[in-house]
């Protein structure tokens, strides 16, 4: 995953977060002939959090950051890692800018049907960072809308095997990636989706209620029941949640309702 924006963060006045990179030397054992060991280099993006503690990411062969955020004491980065100010400034932000900018131009596709322009846009920022989350997501509902379901269903693959992408601050992405996908009757694959989403946030009555969507289209109306009786227990006040659960209620006393449950 990546970080915040490059020029996300500014810093209060007269306070100065640690921001930038560092490297550090990783030692590897070598068995078989050539026994021994050897020194690696290994660069970091660090990012100082609001509780004090550094954020790492590691820098890919593309000087991005990337992956899962590691959580480091800031005494532990100054004291095992080297500051490393000429690459922050000539490699990572300006690629980073450039990373950001080029997803933006491919939402802005996206959002305008030119999808085709979307779909190139994204690609050339998977190119910088194969594993970006926003990317990956524009990518997968790019192919999703042209109804692509088999390019459709290798990035949810790969998005499956992100984890970073079902992290809290990608949310409303997993939600419409899996609501496309029930639209379009990838039935199996959105509970697939929404199950290993559940399992890290368990308090999203929209993750809820998307579940309970997708079990009433497969047919599992008292499944859908359930699912939609926890989604208004975490907030009473969900309307579409409620709109649904009145709909719900009068199919299982086998009364027919005209049209759908709201989305």
């Amino acid at each position: 995953m990546a970080p915040p924006d490059a020029t996300q963060r500014n810093p209060p006045p007269g306070s100065k977060p640690v921001k930038g990179v560092f490297s550090t030397d990783a030692q590897h054992f070598l068995g078989g002939h050539f026994s021994g060991r050897v020194s690696q280099r290994i660069f970091v993006y660090a990012e100082e959090q609001e509780d004090g503690r550094i954020a790492v990411w590691r820098l890919s062969r593309n000087f991005i950051p990337t992956g899962n955020k590691r959580l480091l004491r800031k005494e532990k980065l100054l004291s095992e890692y080297l500051p490393e100010p000429a690459i922050y400034i000539n490699k990572v932000v300006p690629l980073m800018r450039r990373l950001d900018d080029t997803v933006a131009a491919a939402d802005k596709h996206r959002e305008r049907k030119e999808l085709f322009a979307a779909e190139f846009e994204y690609k050339n920022a998977l190119v910088l960072d194969a594993d970006h989350v926003k990317a990956t997501f524009g990518l997968g509902l790019t192919y999703l809308e042209r109804q692509e379901k088999q390019n459709a269903d290798i990035v949810f693959r790969k998005i499956m095997c992100i984890d970073a992408a079902f992290t809290p601050e990608h949310k409303h992405l997993f939600n419409d990636f899996g609501m496309q996908m029930r639209r379009l009757g990838m039935y199996d694959e959105a509970m697939r989706y929404y199950a290993r989403a559940y399992r890290l946030c368990r308090t999203d009555e929209h993750l809820l209620y998307n579940i309970a969507r997708t079990q009433y289209e497969k047919g599992r109306m008292k499944s859908a029941r359930t699912m939609l009786a926890r989604a208004l227990r975490l907030n009473a006040e969900f309307s579409e949640g409620k709109a649904f659960m009145v709909y719900l209620e009068s199919r299982l006393r086998g009364e027919e309702i005209p049209g759908m449950p709201p989305e």
